[in-house]
């Protein structure tokens, strides 16, 4: 895996001086003996010399360049390129040249490398003209720029050309299926990223996501960014939630290109493309054709008076819904065992690590409560005028939940109560946002509504006023009567009054 950094050279001389001698005590004693600390060295002029008096001249050519050149320093890790290898040496070199030829391809250069650093690694110090052979123009914009995000992705893509390694821990792991298991079991980490995903998995669209990821618990934090030398604006994601895993109870945040690449706004945004693509190619296919529309909507005649489908008719509890919930409630009834210094074991934390292990004892029993609770509620008079309410589902849910947590004496039948009440507070949850979301569009159409009357009313206004103004000046105009003698008879008829009033 290698480093790179960029320097701007003012003057090339001075610092591939530097890169031959050295400084201080090492630079006398190099001079004094003939000696130079370069391992190796190449470039696109005949001799090192040659290279700086061509970019010294640059100044004589373009007076108003700041800079000669500029430096790129590309380093390697010990375990890839060895010090004490000359052909690793030679390979570090190669690269770099090519690396200065790819960033700036119409641009000299000239590579210098060294291994006696402070930490002993194969560098190159790459030194690059600051001028275009192709367009004559300086370097460092559009498709030459130095700018360092861009040095680093086109160094990590010739790395990978050459079968180096690429810093970054997991760039080949962009998905959160491959990265979950490099998370520890219980870690915050991977809780968070479960969460992300199971909501990404679940919902429709974005808005849907969003909604999700409240009901878990999840904030999501959207920043952005402007890069203030190219003026591109960036928005990345981030995820809060509160650690309950840890030894400290606390809101803990993370990257979402930190968990996975499929997680962050461009890998979500992508899921739902092509989700909706495939549901759009579904539908094509599935399409009835033009009889069988007109005999479907016969068919819908017929069956707008049968009774709906409510949802608990539609709802099936899974394998991995037991498993999940089990996981949680055990987890948590850990926690508050270690927290009141009891031990953890017993039949209670048993009953649920049986369950997560082998869910279908547990997955039987919720069927036949949910089951049980279906009939009772059909056959219930109350739950039918329930029915007819504004929110069905609600209704049901409480009444189902009513008859789970009435019957449940066991740990796993209060298990499947807790997951009753946790999937009947979304619901809630889900209603009481549609209503709040009616109720505000409900004011916002009557504030347009009001506000357009009110503005018709003084568009009639102003019109009437007008036509008063042009009748009283028509009538004035054929009397013969001038604007000012007007004005002088209103001003005698005021005095007139104001006398009448003092004599009275």
């Amino acid at each position: 895996m290698s480093t790179t950094y960029v320097q701007a050279l003012p003057d090339v001389r001075g610092r591939m001086s530097y890169t031959e001698f050295g400084e201080g005590k090492r630079r006398r004693d190099r001079l004094r003996n003939g000696t130079d600390r370069i391992a190796a060295q190449m470039g696109d002029m005949p001799s090192r010399g040659e290279f700086i008096a061509y970019c010294n001249g640059l100044h004589a050519v373009h007076p108003n360049m700041v800079n000669e050149g500029y430096e790129l320093r590309v380093s390697w890790a010990l375990d890839e390129l060895n010090p004490g290898n000359p052909d690793d040496v030679q390979r570090g070199m190669e690269h770099a040249y090519l690396l200065c030829h790819r960033l700036a391809p119409d641009s000299p250069c000239w590579v210098t490398m060294h291994v006696d650093g402070e930490g002993g690694c194969v560098h190159a110090h790459a030194t690059i003209a600051n001028h275009d052979c192709r367009t004559g123009q300086v370097i460092n914009k559009d498709d030459t720029s130095l700018f360092a995000p861009r040095v680093q992705a086109v160094n990590d893509e010739l790395s990978r050309e050459w079968g180096l390694s690429v810093i970054g821990a997991g760039k080949d792991k962009s998905t959160w299926a491959e990265k979950r298991d490099s998370f520890e079991h219980d870690s915050f980490d991977r809780h968070l990223g479960d969460a992300v995903a199971k909501a990404r998995d679940e919902a429709s669209d974005i808005d849907d996501f969003k909604q999700r990821l409240a009901f878990a618990g999840v904030t999501l934090n959207e920043t952005s960014k402007i890069d203030k030398k190219t003026g591109e604006k960036s928005v990345g994601w981030s995820y809060r939630m509160r650690d309950e895993w840890g030894p400290k109870r606390r809101t803990r945040k993370r990257r979402a290109s930190n968990l996975a690449d499929d997680l962050t706004k461009e890998g979500v945004e992508r899921f739902f493309e092509e989700k909706q693509g495939q549901q759009a190619r579904e539908e094509l296919k599935t399409a009835p054709s033009p009889n069988q529309d007109s005999q479907m909507v016969g068919m819908e005649d017929t069956q707008q008076d049968s009774p709906a489908q409510h949802d608990f008719d539609m709802y099936e509890p899974s394998e991995s819904d037991v498993r999940d919930m089990a996981s949680d409630l055990k987890n948590v009834y850990a926690r508050r065992r270690k927290s009141e210094g009891m031990p953890i074991a017993g039949e209670q934390y048993e009953a649920l690590a049986n369950a997560e292990n082998d869910p279908e004892d547990a997955l039987a029993q919720l069927r036949a409560d949910v089951e049980r609770a279906r009939r009772e509620f059909r056959d219930s008079k109350e739950a039918r005028d329930a029915l007819k309410g504004a929110c069905p589902s609600l209704a049901m849910g409480f009444g189902l939940y009513t008859l789970a947590s009435r019957t449940g004496t066991d740990p796993v039948s209060r298990m499947m109560s807790d997951m009753m009440a946790r999937m009947f507070r979304m619901m809630m949850l889900q209603f009481m946002e549609d209503q709040r979301r009616r109720m505000q569009e409900d004011a916002e159409r009557c504030l347009y509504e009001s506000r357009g009357n009110m503005w018709d009313a003084e568009k009639r206004l102003k019109a009437a006023e007008e036509a008063l103004d042009n009748e009283a000046a028509r009538t004035v105009k054929h009397r013969g009567v001038t604007p000012k003698m007007q004005q002088t008879a209103e001003a005698t008829e005021r005095v007139r009054d104001e006398d009448k009033y003092l004599g009275e």
